[in-house]
This record gives structure tokens, C-alpha cells and sequence, in this order.
């Protein structure tokens, strides 16, 4: 089983879906959650892709902690249901943890995808560190993106036989669109502004008065930039869209849009001249299109990013962003990375190394190291 529950696993899961439907055929089962079944759908449509199984939502108001017990015992069900054997999750979202905790109690093999991601406190970002702690305890097997994250599991006693290096399957797709000729709809900012500045913001940790710092940070920018606007897709979490609306909209050089088409967005932040956001995704995707990101958090688990110079920490308050973004704005704009093997991320083909691993993994399932393809720039860490 592979399973997804919100936008930014499907993207993250495009990939390795793909390679493995075409390496493993029926013998891999892709699963929405039922965190976000409508983004699932959405999400993977654009790519030719849908769930093989949707589960049911959780119904009505309840904790996080009410949401991931539903999710788990929906997928442990599903797992009976399709005799899974072992189950993949992706990333640190409620979904990936409910499915870990669902692979642990039914003695099934799980297989971590972006492993070894860290901050350094274990409480933030809220849940997000939590939870891919805790899944990194119950896995199997852990893709680690970069060696960074292949060292903190090493630093955790993983032991390195276990970790795969593989590059970030994110990367994948965005090398994916960039080769793509096909042409999508543009988001027409440039006929209110020259310069385009995006805005995008969902993490938990920022709900409430910090979302509103970083929109006045935001709007203190514009004030002394004439000549630049902001396109800020929403986040379809009330919590999140009606403070950012409330804050933004109304000025004359704010775009808000609806959440999206992942090709859309690209195509938007390939434009940008500078990006304010509290995403994870974006600092991996950024360096590849040359453009500096400002993230307004308390830390990162993607130090890469901020070693290579693309993204630049700041605290969620409103002099400390518009600070930094006027700094960035006085530089000029950072060259895209290339992909290949040198770049933090990776090249953009880890899902094809994924999928050749589990493909040789299933033929022998007892095996410790499964081996990989002596043309794989990036594979499994040495003992």
C-alpha cells in the first residue's frame, strides 16, 4: 500500500506511483486516507492518477489526536481488506502517521519516504516533528532525501543498512513539469504589478496572531515597493484562509486565489521575484527555479536550503519579514540549481530508484540490503 492523504504527499508521491505501477503492476494498492479526499483527487488527476481506495473521513468537530485514531483503524482495515504486506507513508503529515501506527499493529513492513527530516527542538514545528519522529521509531525502512537526514537517523542508531539515500521525490516531480511542453493557465498579476511576490502560508504552528504578522510584514513591503504584488493562493483551512483574507484582502496589489494546479503554481513561483512562505516544499522546489525564500518560522528541517543560501529563517513577526525581504530585494536573484547529483535535493529521479528497490526488495523480502543499480548516482548509505 501507498497512501497519501493531502496535496503535498501526492506531489511528493507522483513518482514513485507511477515507477512502481509500471515495475509492480497490481501488486501496489494507492490508498487517500480520507484526510483531504478531494485535494487527493484533484491532486493526482493532472498526472493521469487516482487512488485505488478512498477511505472515509473522519465525520464532524474532534481532536488531532480523534482524527489520527480514525485514520489508523481506517487503514488498518483497508489493509486487511487488500492483504497488504507492507505500507508506505510519506512525510510527517497525520496521514503518514496514522499509517505507520496502523502498519506497527498489524506487524506489516513500513517504509518511510523523506526520512530523517529534523529540527532542532522535538516539539517543533507541531505536529510535523512529532510525528516523523515517532514514525522514524516504527519504520522499517527509511528514504532519506539528503545525507543530512540519512546522518540524523544515523545519530537516532538506524542502523545504515536499513537507510536509503535516495534524493527528495519532489524534486521529481518538479523536473517533471519544468521538461513538460504543456502550457497551463497563467495567473495575470503582471497587469496590476511588475514585480511578483508570492505569499503562502498553512503551517500550524503559525495559526492565529502569527499569520497575521507576517500579512502586515507583508503589506509594510508593498508599502515601500510600489511596484511590486503578492499572489497568495489560499490554504482551504479556515483557520488559515479567513485570517490571511481578512488581513490582505483589499489592497490594490493583492491577488488571493482558490489552491492551485501544482503546474499553475510552479509556473507562478518560476516568476516570483522573492517568495514569503512557511512551506517546506517551496525550499526544496525554490533552488531549482533561482529564487530566494523568505520562511517565516522558528526552524527548518531543510538546513540544505539555507546552507546553499536560497532560504533565509526569519521569526513569524512582522519587522522581522519585512526586514528580510527587503535585504533579499537589494540582491540579485539567485541562479537555479541544476539537477544532478550535486544539487541538496537530489536530480529529480528518486522515485525511480525507490521503486527499483522495492522492486528487488519484493522478490527477496528476508533480504537485509537490497541492491541497487551500480548507475544510481545516489543509493543506499554504506556500512
Amino acid at each position: 500500500m501507498i497512501l497519501a492523504g493531502t496535496r503535498p504527499e501526492c506531489l511528493k508521491l507522483v513518482s514513485l506511483v507511477y515507477e512502481t505501477r509500471v515495475r509492480l503492476g497490481k501488486r501496489v494498492v494507492l490508498v487517500s486516507s480520507g484526510q483531504h479526499p478531494r485535494m487527493v483527487r484533484n491532486t493526482f488527476a493532472p498526472w493521469g492518477l487516482s487512488p485505488d481506495a478512498e477511505l472515509p473521513s473522519f465525520a464532524g468537530a474532534g481532536s488531532l489526536s480523534a482524527h489520527v485514531r480514525w485514520m489508523r483503524d481506517q487503514i488498518r482495515a483497508a489493509c486487511t481488506r487488500f492483504e497488504i504486506g507492507s505500507v508506505v507513508v510519506q512525510g510527517d503529515t497525520s496521514s503518514a502517521y496514522s499509517g505507520a501506527l496502523a502498519a506497527h499493529a498489524a506487524g506489516l513492513t513500513l517504509i518511510h519516504i523523506e526520512a530523517g527530516l529534523r529540527t532542532a527542538d522535538p516539539m517543533r514545528p507541531f505536529p510535523e516533528e512529532v510525528f516523523r519522529r515517532r514514525i522514524g521509531r516504527l519504520a522499517d525502512w527509511h528514504f532519506a532525501p539528503t545525507a543530512c537526514a540519512a546522518d540524523n537517523l544515523l545519530a537516532e542508531h538506524v542502523p545504515a543498512e536499513r537507510i536509503q539515500q535516495t534524493g527528495n521525490t519532489g524534486i521529481d516531480a518538479l523536473r517533471l513539469v519544468l521538461e513538460s511542453a504543456q502550457e497551463d493557465a497563467a495567473i495575470c498579476w503582471r497587469e496590476s504589478f511588475d514585480q511578483l511576490l508570492v505569499l503562502t502560508l498553512h503551517r500550524r504552528e503559525n495559526y492565529g496572531p502569527r499569520l497575521e504578522q507576517i500579512c502586515l510584514g507583508v503589506l509594510d513591503l508593498l508599502a515601500h515597493n510600489p511596484t511590486m504584488g503578492v499572489v497568495c493562493p489560499l490554504h482551504p483551512n479556515p483557520a488559515v484562509g479567513a485570517r490571511v483574507r481578512r488581513t490582505l484582502s483589499g489592497h490594490p496589489r493583492v491577488l488571493l486565489t482558490e489552491p492551485l494546479d501544482y503546474r499553475q503554481f510552479i509556473r507562478l513561483l518560476k516568476d516570483a521575484r522573492l517568495v514569503v512562505t512557511d512551506s517546506g516544499g517551496i525550499q526544496e522546489e525554490a533552488p531549482y527555479l533561482g529564487v530566494a525564500v523568505v520562511v517565516a518560522r522558528e526552524n527548518t528541517e531543510r538546513p540544505e536550503a539555507v546552507v546553499a543560501g536560497y532560504t533565509h529563517l526569519v521569526a513569524a513577526e512582522r519587522g522581522a519579514v519585512l526586514l528580510a525581504c527587503e535585504a533579499l530585494l537589494t540582491e540579485p536573484r539567485p541562479l537555479p540549481l541544476a539537477f544532478d547529483q550535486h544539487a541538496p535535493f537530489g536530480d529529480g529521479r528518486a522515485g525511480e530508484r525507490i521503486a527499483q528497490w522495492l522492486s528487488a526488495w519484493l522478490k527477496c523480502p528476508h533480504s537485509e540490503a537490497p541492491m541497487r543499480s551500480p548507475a544510481s548516482p545516489i543509493g543506499a548509505l554504506e556500512t
